[in-house]
């Protein structure tokens, strides 16, 4: 649902996993699942947090999918990607304007103190997401539409969700938001002293009400201990040691442990993320079996080990797509910075030096699909497919650039503009993430191309933590970045309506006016697809008009898995992996005790 840092269609492509064939190392006559094994995975970095909604990067909510738990889940196996339920026992009912979503938490859920979950946990949860002075900005326009909850007075586990308008990922906001425990999150009950109503309509009034500033201080600062991640998920924290490891541990007992489904899968004894902040040494890790699942692997280095004949016999290598892209960001409102791309002749200069073909072949092997806009091609019928690449075209780009008013007048190979009475070069920074060494290569191609036509450009790795503040605070000229979504309908709210740039949203660039802000708020709202897939079709060509973004590519992941594990399916869902659905059979399990599952 939420974008986060960081898609080709494959005819006739499933899920896989499930069984070794004859002569295997990994074959095995049992077909039941057991409980046992750990599970090791790779990952680059420590979480920022794993507070349940301020964290922000994609690794955190994958750890947090098996600590906490959502009214619904997602069935990563079906590519029409269906509901399932969760914590609910089912589906909700829905009325007949789509303004009322009508839920009941499954009668055996509980805590870990023995309470059960009842409508009052998911109210609370919903009241953190909108107290103004919880740091969850980026997460809060998905949750306006929300105008309040009426628990049921005879059942205090059914509850219904009440809206202020139609939304169209009202079930998937819903859905998802993991349900915090109040007794945990909030001894003190100070959250019981506001409804939802009050904090949607008082927000601002209440940043100085002393007891939201005593809920908020005190949540905010719930970020990494083990006392403070508890769910009602299968798994514990058990241990996070930075820059080494995070360890999950499956609890001993867990209400849904009798359950099936697919949501109800959690196998693996542990769940284990090394952090491997060097790819090239994870890549040594993967070969000598010393973690079981990595993704994201080095396009280079994935294709080198499909020809591995021995690293074959232990791993299956798989290619889901990805509903994510890459791109170069350009900032068109900049605030005290040479005003380099505020004009979109500029933009679209830089753009025809940007040779994406070869980018896609040389740093990707050919394991990405090139985009012209800020939907995923596979969201079909609202991806703008009659929208042609910007082709490579130097010629053009100096042509655009001459046009601009941008020339080299004192012949010194930098073109120039007078701006405002004084004159500038056309130079402009581009930042880097330092230790991403593709994006680092595709910066120094952009500089040789920019430079042969009159463009210089320094190239600018910053360390992670600085790249998201500097981009955050809209203080850059152009960064190379990502964007990873999900198979829902994109809100476009986030990252390109107007107010998304001055309170706490994902528009970096400053893109947008009153005309494409109306067009996200009629997609918002718009509950008919085919009408919301037009919609989305000419914000498309909008953005590829206005080029804030220098559209790249959309990938496919690259994933390693190891062949000993049984219902190892992979997903264009990120991570692309579900490893608390992993089992593997007794006379293969590696770690730990087994137990056989009746």
């Amino acid at each position: 649902m939420r974008y986060l840092w960081i898609t080709l269609l494959i005819a006739g492509w499933q899920c896989s996993g499930s069984r070794e064939k004859e002569g295997s190392l990994y074959t095995s006559s049992q077909v039941h699942p057991t409980r046992g094994d750990w599970v090791i995975i790779f990952t680059l970095a420590d979480p920022e947090n794993l507070n349940p909604t301020n964290s922000t990067s994609a690794d955190a909510q994958y750890i947090q999918s098996h600590i906490f738990f959502s009214l619904l889940s997602v069935d990563p196996r079906d590519t029409n990607y269906p509901y399932v339920p969760a914590l609910a026992v089912s589906l909700p009912e829905v009325s007949a304007d789509g303004m009322r979503y009508t839920f009941e938490i499954h009668p055996a859920a509980q805590w870990d103190n023995g309470e059960p979950v009842t409508a009052k946990d998911v109210e609370f949860s919903f009241k953190v997401v909108k107290n103004p002075l919880v740091d969850c900005a980026p997460l809060r326009p998905y949750y306006e539409f929300i105008e309040d909850i009426s628990i049921d007075p005879k059942n205090p586990r059914r509850f219904t969700v009440i809206t202020n308008r139609k939304y169209m990922l009202a079930l998937s906001s819903i859905g998802s938001m993991l349900i915090l425990p109040r007794y945990v999150y909030d001894p003190e009950n100070l959250m019981d002293k506001y409804s939802i109503r009050q904090l949607n309509r008082e927000g601002e009034k209440l940043r100085s009400d002393p007891n939201i500033r005593r809920f908020a201080e005190r949540y905010n600062a719930m970020q990494r201990e083990p006392s403070h991640i508890i769910g009602c998920g299968p798994y514990l924290l058990e241990e996070w040691v930075t820059g080494q490891q995070i360890v999950l541990r499956r609890k001993s007992t867990w209400w849904a442990d009798t359950l099936s489904g697919i949501a109800y899968e959690a196998y693996p004894d542990k769940i284990i993320y090394r952090i491997i902040n060097d790819p090239n040494t994870a890549i040594t890790a993967l070969k000598a079996q010393k973690i079981d699942v990595m993704n994201g692997i080095p396009a280079k280095d994935f294709v080198e080990l499909r020809r591995n004949k021995a690293f074959n016999e232990h791993f299956r290598l798989e290619n889901p797509p990805s509903f994510a892209y890459s791109y170069i960001g350009l900032n068109m409102r900049p605030q005290g910075r040479r005003p380099i791309f505020t004009d979109v002749r500029v933009r679209r200069a830089l753009a025809h030096l940007v040779d994406v073909d070869m980018i896609i072949k040389k740093f990707s092997y050919g394991l990405a699909q090139r985009v012209t806009g800020p939907l995923y091609p596979m969201h079909r019928g609202s991806y703008n497919d009659t929208l042609p690449p910007i082709p490579y075209d130097p010629q053009k780009a100096a042509q655009l650039l001459d046009e601009a008013g941008w020339k080299d007048y004192d012949g010194n190979g930098i073109r120039e503009k007078v701006v405002e009475g004084k004159t500038i070069p056309l130079e402009f920074d581009i930042y880097v993430n330092s230790g991403n060494e593709v994006r680092l290569q595709i910066a120094q191609i952009i500089k040789q191309e920019a430079e042969k036509v009159g463009m210089k450009v320094n190239i600018v790795p910053l360390e992670w933590s600085v790249f998201l503040e500097r981009t955050k605070k809209h203080d850059f000229d152009a960064y190379i970045g990502a964007w990873i979504g999900s198979h829902n309908p994109q809100d476009l709210k986030q990252i390109w309506h107007t107010q998304s740039w001055t309170e706490g949203g994902s528009n970096y660039t400053g893109f947008g006016n009153e005309r494409t802000d109306r067009i996200i708020e009629e997609i918002r709202q718009e509950l008919n697809k085919e009408k919301r897939d037009s919609l989305y079709r000419l914000f498309h060509k909008i953005v590829y008009d206005e080029q804030p973004y220098i559209f790249l590519s959309s990938p496919l992941e690259r994933i390693a898995i190891h062949r000993r594990f049984r219902n190892a399916y992979t997903s264009a869902i990120r991570p692309g992996f579900f490893p608390s659905g992993f089992w593997t059979p007794q006379n293969l399990i590696r770690y730990g005790k087994t137990q056989a599952l009746q």
